[in-house]
């Protein structure tokens, strides 16, 4: 027959602290919520989720020329913008001041700008260079007429895109002409954005998954202290 437990016995039991196992659920319980919350973007990040196309460049001020918008975004490029300084006769010129280049298929058919896409397609896929224009304060439009024969006006902007001619230039004239420059980042914000597109790039964290593995971090040292010192208030 088994005999009761001394009362010795008993109160070392009380006095035997919590097991390593439970201190160590609950200190890790923090990290493990940290990283379900951050679990969803790193996937994307490392399967290369397309991003927002860049804009580079710099619109005309006010009426000083023709600001023209080029969206390469279609073939795997960024959106380039540039000033036509006075007032360029026609389209194709206004294209070639802001600093492009054209290379034609035949005589007045433009097939790449700044050699893209590369070669110029030998046949016709559906896709081309569409033309749009736009007022500082409008909307992108589909040209009406080629651009050796338009004659946009200072203050204008001219946009060209490479898909199927139903969607204009991804950044709108009125973006440009608030930011002042072809950058739609605002001035302020560029250095925390360059920051995070540094780190992405180089695969390392932003600074928004640093700001949240501190706070992990913060979270398990609070819960090992306060489990010490309750082991320590019944020693």
């Amino acid at each position: 027959m088994n005999s009761a437990p001394s009362p010795r016995s008993s109160l070392a039991a009380l006095r035997r602290p919590a097991p390593l196992g439970r201190a160590a659920a609950l200190a890790v319980a923090p990290v493990v919520l940290a990283a379900g919350l951050l679990a969803p973007a790193l996937p994307a990040r490392a399967a290369g989720a397309e991003a927002e196309p860049v804009v580079t460049g710099q619109a005309c001020t006010q009426d000083d020329g023709v600001t023209v918008v080029v969206d390469l975004s279609d073939l795997g490029e960024d959106v380039r913008v540039g000033c036509a300084t006075g007032d360029p006769a026609s389209g194709r010129e206004a294209l070639e001041k802001a600093g492009f280049t054209t290379t034609d298929s035949v005589p007045g058919m433009i097939c790449a700008i700044d050699n893209l896409p590369d070669p110029c397609p030998e046949e016709f896929d559906g896709r081309y260079w569409a033309y749009f224009s736009a007022e500082s304060d409008g909307a992108w439009t589909a040209q009406t007429e080629g651009a050796d024969t338009a004659d946009p006006a200072p203050g204008a902007f001219e946009g060209w895109r490479y898909n199927d001619g139903s969607t204009g230039p991804g950044v709108e004239p009125a973006e440009l002409v608030a930011a002042g420059t072809a950058d739609v980042v605002m001035e302020e914000d560029a250095p925390a954005a360059e920051a995070n597109q540094a780190a992405e790039s180089e695969g390392g964290p932003s600074t928004g998954t640093v700001a949240a593995l501190g706070a992990a971090v913060v979270a398990v040292a609070v819960a090992v202290v306060l489990l010490r010192r309750r082991g320590g208030g019944r020693a």
